[in-house]
This record gives structure tokens, sequence and C-alpha cells, in this order.
């Protein structure tokens, strides 16, 4: 397949996908607590209208990635996803590193856990703030 056929098809794929993504978009910031390998400083968390997956980017990797999404209380979500091993070429043998984060809705804070241990064997943790991009309202969605 050369270059052309293969960059119309990434786009169309693309925008095939992004018609799934229709409910809200959170941008996160993140701060290491413990631990500073595999926790990212910016990631975009893009529900769906069922608020069953999102779709994790996050700009260090710049691989956009699925993720399940579970009601972890009234007012969190519990994610999780796995980095493909693409993404971190450089740990070649190793599977992709994996994530684990609770938003809480209310306060639009975030923690979040790297499920694979940092070269000190301490498990990679940190916390943050997110703003709703998308004009939808959380609430409504959420309650329905």
């Amino acid at each position: 397949m050369d270059l052309l056929k293969c960059s119309v098809f990434f786009l169309v794929f693309t925008l095939a996908g992004a018609g799934v993504m229709a409910g809200p978009r959170f941008q996160c910031s993140l701060t290491p607590i413990s631990g500073t390998a595999w926790i990212p400083r910016d990631v975009s968390f893009h529900f769906s209208d069922d608020f069953k997956t999102a779709e994790i980017s996050d700009l260090a990797f710049g691989v956009p990635v699925m993720a399940r999404v579970e009601r972890h209380s009234e007012i969190s979500l519990a994610l999780n996803w796995a980095l493909p091993r693409l993404a971190v070429a450089g740990h070649a043998g190793q599977p992709g590193p994996r994530f684990r984060a609770v938003l809480n809705t209310s306060n639009l804070k975030i923690s979040i856990q790297a499920v694979r241990k940092d070269k000190d064997g301490v498990l990679p943790r940190g916390s943050g703030q997110c703003q709703v991009d998308q004009g939808l309202s959380l609430l409504a969605h959420s309650e329905g």
C-alpha cells in the first residue's frame, strides 16, 4: 500500500471512530506523587455517550488508545487502559504499561496509577485537575 492510500485509510479510520466518542472530553494536567516513570503530564479523555468507553490521548506517547470505563461511585468513574508496545519501543520484550485512573466528576480531580513499577520498584502514582472541553453537561449524561 503506497503512502497516499495508507494516509487516506488512516484518515477514514480516524474520522469513523470519532463519531463513536460523542460524549464530553476532559483535558487533565497531572503531577507525579510517587515514582516519576510512566505518569503522563497532560492527558485527554473523550467519553462515549454511554460512558462505557473513552479514548485516551497522552501528549507524551502520542498514541490514542481505548479505555474501559466503569462507574466507581455516584460521582466518579474508573478508567483502565494500556499503551501498546509500539508506544514504548525502548522497552523491548516488556508489555506496554497499564494505567488505572479515577475521575471525580463533581470536583474534576483525577488520580492515576501506572501498573508497571518504575526502575526503583515503586508503582508510579499521580493526581491532577481536569477541565471539561465539550459544552455538554456531564451530570445530564450520567444521570440518564
